[in-house]
């Protein structure tokens, strides 16, 4: 079991600590590289960008956020995995993933553009980590909007103006539309923290 003082030590750099925690979570890194592919790369890959977030999540816990390292810990590992996989998906490696299947293959690959792709259009790894965020993103709204915020942003999702949802709180507008600043807010930071 894991306590607040390996965390610490772990921190500071103890080495004994570090690999206390590396053990206690192999079984969750194990668990999470079954959920995913990455194409042209194998398990041992995956592994090791699990170990990686785990080593992020070491480093950037805080306690006084209020989340146990264990949930943090896991969100890091799997997080980390999803970025692998989405990197090596991305056309950033495009290049490089044809030039490793031979030249005559990209001799005859086309290429097809649509200004507003259909769901057909996307990887199941795609849908899949979408999905997810969405997932995600809901765990991270109920725990962190405050009972105002979880109102108005189930009025905002029905797609009501933010008079319309001043007039059915019964609260002035003005307070609204700051509680919609703070929402988007919340979101933007979770988004950008999320694809990193």
């Amino acid at each position: 079991m894991i306590e607040k003082e390996d965390i610490i030590l772990a921190q500071n750099g103890d080495e004994e600590s570090i690999e206390k925690i590396i053990k206690e979570y192999q079984g969750a890194i194990y668990k999470n590289n079954r959920s995913f592919f990455l194409k042209g790369g194998d398990s041992d890959d995956l592994m090791q960008e699990g170990f990686i977030g785990l080593i992020k999540a070491i480093k950037c816990y805080d306690e006084s956020r209020n989340a146990c390292f264990s949930t943090f810990a896991n969100l890091c590992i799997r997080r980390q995995m999803i970025t692998a996989v989405k990197n090596h998906n991305s056309d950033k490696y495009k290049n490089l993933n044809l030039a490793m299947q031979g030249e005559g293959y990209s001799k005859h690959e086309e290429t097809f553009h649509y200004s507003r792709p259909s769901l057909g259009f996307y990887s199941p790894e795609e849908i899949f980590l979408g999905k997810e965020l969405v997932n995600f993103l809901n765990d991270f709204l109920n725990e962190n909007l405050s009972h105002l915020e979880k109102k108005v942003f189930a009025y905002l999702c029905k797609e009501y103006t933010y008079i319309e949802i001043a007039d059915f709180l019964n609260e002035p507008p003005k307070k609204i539309d700051n509680t919609i600043q703070r929402i988007k807010k919340k979101i933007l930071i979770y988004l950008d923290s999320y694809s990193r």
